[in-house]
């Protein structure tokens, strides 16, 4: 069996965007926000089902919906998946925006609900910080209360976890586990039975989506190998130049070889920079 990436825009808005699986949403956000009986999230409606990403380019997909709670409280989650490095500060002005957004004109303040923010990151973003899964409130700083409770971050980093299926315990881990690795595996793993896991290896199969599906799936991988490819270009392209400047300066104190060998450039290209 082959299952689709969860990591694409396309397959994430499918799984967490998708009302008809609302289940797995609400197992996914109580198992990260660590929601335990009476205060887990019973219902969701989602605020936007319109903004799926068919390319990297266009905008980031956002997963926008309204919860409630068991205690009958109200909030705004927001998830997004990405691979880019400035991801703190787009985090903090995506979520100020869905809490300025909440009022129309003239309404007063005790109307705004809770934002919290669920980021899932290919990429290490707290480097001081070894685990997978962090969370973030305003606090007091001299009294840790937590007073101002309107904004809420939670990150998953993937590249920080490791745990393998033999050393899964819980439904997080479990939930992880997923996001990485669901489109290397050719069936669901006997610790991965979970009913409401189970449901989200059924979204990603590939023999359930529908060809014109498929067709904006592998035409979003496209475009996010030839961005990545054109990236890993420039990027070896600003590389070369640097060493470039840095032979010039050298020439005057080193001969040909000598500079090659400092820089890693070739004596033909140093050669060149003689000329």
């Amino acid at each position: 069996m082959i299952f689709l990436d969860p990591r694409s825009d396309i397959a994430f808005k499918k799984l967490f965007g998708d009302i008809t699986h609302k289940n797995i949403l609400m197992s996914f956000l109580n198992s990260v926000l660590g929601r335990s009986d009476g205060a887990k999230i019973v219902g969701v409606v989602m605020n936007n089902t319109n903004n799926t990403a068919e390319t990297p380019q266009s905008k980031t997909s956002i997963v926008d919906v309204r919860c409630t709670d068991q205690d009958g409280n109200q909030y705004i989650i927001e998830m997004q998946i990405v691979t880019q490095k400035d991801y703190a500060a787009r985090a903090q002005y995506y979520s100020a925006l869905a809490l300025s957004r909440q009022l129309a004109a003239g309404e007063k303040y005790d109307k705004l609900v809770p934002v919290i923010f669920v980021g899932i990151l290919d990429f290490k973003l707290f480097v001081s910080n070894a685990n997978y899964l962090s969370h973030h409130l305003v606090l007091d700083r001299e009294t840790y209360s937590h007073d101002l409770k309107h904004l809420e971050f939670h990150f998953i980093e993937l590249e920080k976890f490791n745990l393998t299926l033999d050393r899964l315990t819980n439904i997080l881990e479990k939930w992880i586990y997923f996001l990485k690795h669901a489109v290397d595996l050719q069936r669901v793993p006997d610790v991965m039975q979970d009913v409401v896991i189970k449901e989200a290896f059924d979204v990603l199969a590939q023999s359930n989506w529908s060809k014109s599906e498929l067709e904006v799936y592998d035409k979003y991988l496209d475009a996010a190998r030839s961005t990545a490819s054109q990236l890993d270009t420039a990027e070896l392209r600003g590389e070369l130049r640097g060493r470039l400047e840095v032979a010039k300066k050298l020439l005057g104190l080193h001969g040909v070889r000598e500079v090659s060998d400092l820089t890693g450039l070739t004596i033909e290209q140093v050669e060149e920079l003689k000329k």
